[in-house]
């Protein structure tokens, strides 16, 4: 006669079980299985010189679990949408007019993105957008 079977989780030690059950969650994309999902960046912000007046794209796409709001900081500050600065679909900052004249508000700076999820934040690499002072009056 044969011996009685065992159940699985008393021939592993406490835990695998669990730990291998979560594993497979995690790398097989089953239908209806919920998992998680950590953010990263696609792209990042670089540096960049620009002569006043002219457009720029700064990048900033992320990947993770949706909904994810990316909100831009310069010089550690938020940055507020306007007539001239937007925050495109992608992620992306784009600034239609550079400003940089002296008495006026200048988008000289470094720039980061922050991209948020329901899970965290992640913060980008600064970016440092400098203004060309060649063939300017300033």
């Amino acid at each position: 006669m044969a011996p009685p079977l065992r159940p699985l989780a008393r021939l592993r030690p406490p835990g695998m079980l669990l730990r291998a059950l979560l594993l497979l969650l995690l790398l097989s994309p089953v239908p209806g299985v919920w998992c998680f999902s950590e953010l990263s960046f696609v792209k990042e912000p670089q540096d960049v010189t620009v002569t006043r007046k002219d457009p720029v794209v700064l990048d900033c796409q992320a990947h993770g679990e949706v909904p994810i709001k990316v909100t831009w900081l310069k010089n550690g500050a938020k940055v507020s949408e306007n007539k001239r600065i937007e925050v495109l679909s992608n992620g992306s900052l784009y600034i239609s007019e550079v400003e940089g004249r002296r008495g006026e508000q200048s988008d000289e700076g470094f720039y980061q993105c922050l991209a948020m999820n329901k899970y965290g934040a992640i913060l980008s690499q600064k970016a440092h957008l400098v203004l060309s002072r060649i063939g300017s009056r300033w």
